[in-house]
């Protein structure tokens, strides 16, 4: 079996120009290697290539003509990578919400390191730019059903529990709670939260989702919070009694942009990227 394209170099340039002492020119070798790496590639082929006496045989000009495919193939990928690479360039934004900050890291890194001449500028705020006026490039957000003046795919349901560190949540019942701050009291987890947080045991209220989540691992309180930001604290425990009562907050995080910008290279590269590190079956 052939170990290494390297060694078809050799015959490629031996068959191309007629002999090994010119081959080792074109290689920047001495004859002898071009020799020697001929006779390596025999041996991982199993037939001879290249007959002292009568030249390269007839599989060798075949497997001479494979090198020259093969190298031709493997400077067009490596051509269009690099294009794919430089084209991919400038500035966009992406548009989400405060709990998805720590999902983006892994990506972000990812986007960094292939894409040097790309930046990416996110943007922070349940109520922030809007990808449908244009303001960001691409949004990430949860949505029961995006406007169908948008194009994207949906990523993985967001399920929602109460939460709280195990002292807590062994006496609920005493437990104070941490709650949605404005301008977010007004939204639909705001909403559930007016509905079954009694407004005497509310201790804290912020419109920042890392906030709360850092405050409720620290025992501050329980908190209505993303089943997957509560993973990253072992410390905490859902308590389950709630768990009827929060069941209808699942909603699909979405990856959205403009249909005018799907051909956009900056657009789709970090929309791939995105969706890669993010994306999951449900159930």
């Amino acid at each position: 079996m052939l170990g290494s394209l390297d060694d078809l170099r050799y015959l490629e340039a031996f068959e191309r120009l007629g002999s090994a002492t010119a081959a080792g020119r074109d290689l920047g070798v001495a004859a002898s290697t071009v020799y020697r790496r001929i006779a390596a590639l025999e041996q991982a082929v199993g037939f001879v290539c290249l007959e002292r006496s009568r030249g390269i045989t007839a599989a060798g000009r075949e497997l001479a003509a494979l090198a020259r495919t093969t190298g031709a193939s493997l400077a067009g990928i490596a051509r269009r990578a690099r294009d794919r690479r430089e084209e991919v360039r400038g500035t966009i934004t992406v548009t989400t919400i405060d709990g998805f900050g720590p999902l983006l890291v892994a990506p972000i890194a990812a986007l960094a390191a292939a894409f040097p001449l790309l930046r990416v500028d996110v943007h922070i705020s349940d109520a922030g730019l809007s990808v449908r006026k244009g303001q960001a490039e691409i949004g990430l957000g949860l949505l029961a059903d995006p406007p169908n003046t948008l194009v994207g795919r949906k990523l993985f349901p967001v399920h929602f529990g109460v939460f709280g560190t195990r002292a807590l949540a062994a006496e609920p019942e005493h437990a104070r709670w941490l709650v949605l701050g404005a301008p977010l009291h007004t939204t639909w987890l705001g909403q559930w939260e007016r509905e079954h947080v009694p407004r005497d045991r509310i201790a804290f209220a912020t419109p920042s989702r890392r906030l709360l989540v850092d405050l409720t691992a620290a025992g501050v309180g329980l908190n209505l919070m993303p089943a997957r930001l509560a993973a990253e604290h072992p410390e905490l425990v859902e308590l389950k009694q709630f768990r009827a009562a929060t069941a209808a907050l699942t909603r699909p995080a979405w990856i959205l942009t403009h249909p005018d910008l799907r051909k956009d290279a900056r657009v789709s590269a970090v929309m791939k990227t995105l969706a890669r590190h993010l994306a999951q079956p449900e159930g």
